[in-house]
């Protein structure tokens, strides 16, 4: 198997016309006719990424965030993603970027993330733009227990959860992987007894706290993260080994910080 022919595969799984305008996925460091023997799954492709993939003789890494998102006017060795770029070239390295197409998969973040939570009747949560997931658990469960279930399910380090409302039993889950603030309204109407998500602002909060919307918030990486093992099955389903490689973005290592007390606005 070749890059192209990689790349082919990947289309079935997560469709490239599926990423939105602005973002940038395919292939961004590499050759099409470039042998695939060993491919590498991270979050981010960091400088260390690129190292551990050398090491463990991975020709392809594939990157659910790009490593090139904005103009780049220089490669310099020393400065911003010029060292990773240097380093995968003089490796031999192929680097691809599985982003927004990998959120919006079937099978891709946001339904990896429900389905880790056991969660049934799994559907979009937004509709229009195709980001996020909702479902209901099987089995009513306390808050508690709720929050350490999906602690435990995504490899959690902390979650911070701002409640509003007295309801103490969570049925209803809707959830969005990465940078999801936007998506709380559509929680809201689908009557999400909570909304899981990263990266929500102080008015955001405010704005979900007056619909009395709970809400869940965790790390961006961490969170997307847990999507990765689907991600490398689907990429093994070529019959090419696939290894999940050092990823440096985490701030935390799993399970270090005991959950911390709820959060009130």
């Amino acid at each position: 198997m070749n890059v192209a022919e990689l790349m082919k595969h990947i289309n079935k799984f997560a469709p490239f016309d599926l990423a939105e305008e602005w973002d940038n996925c395919g292939l961004l460091i590499g050759d099409y006719d470039a042998e695939v023997t060993k491919i590498g799954v991270c979050l981010d492709a960091t400088y260390r990424a690129v190292v551990d993939a050398d090491l463990m003789e991975c020709d392809v890494l594939v990157s659910h965030h790009p490593l090139i998102f904005k103009p780049i006017k220089s490669i310099i060795h020393e400065e911003g993603a010029g060292a990773t770029i240097m380093e995968a070239i003089r490796h031999d390295i192929n680097i691809i970027a599985l982003h927004t197409n990998w959120d919006l998969a079937l099978g891709g973040v946001n339904d990896s993330l429900a389905k880790l939570l056991g969660l049934q009747h799994i559907c979009v949560l937004d509709e229009d733009s195709g980001f996020g997931s909702c479902g209901v658990l099987k089995t009513p469960m306390k808050l508690n227990d709720f929050l350490e279930h999906v602690k435990s399910a995504w490899k959690l380090s902390h979650i911070d959860y701002y409640h509003y409302t007295t309801k103490n039993e969570i049925s209803r889950v809707a959830l969005c992987g990465g940078s999801g603030a936007k998506f709380w309204k559509y929680a809201s109407e689908w009557g999400a007894d909570i909304y899981l998500t990263a990266d929500m602002k102080y008015h955001e909060l405010i704005d979900a706290h007056k619909e009395l919307l709970a809400i869940g918030l965790v790390d961006h990486g961490e969170m997307e993260r847990a999507s990765l093992p689907s991600l490398a099955k689907k990429l093994s389903a070529c019959k090419v080994e696939t290894v999940i490689v050092y990823d440096e973005t985490a701030p935390l290592p799993f399970g270090t910080q005991a959950l911390p007390s709820p959060l009130r606005l």
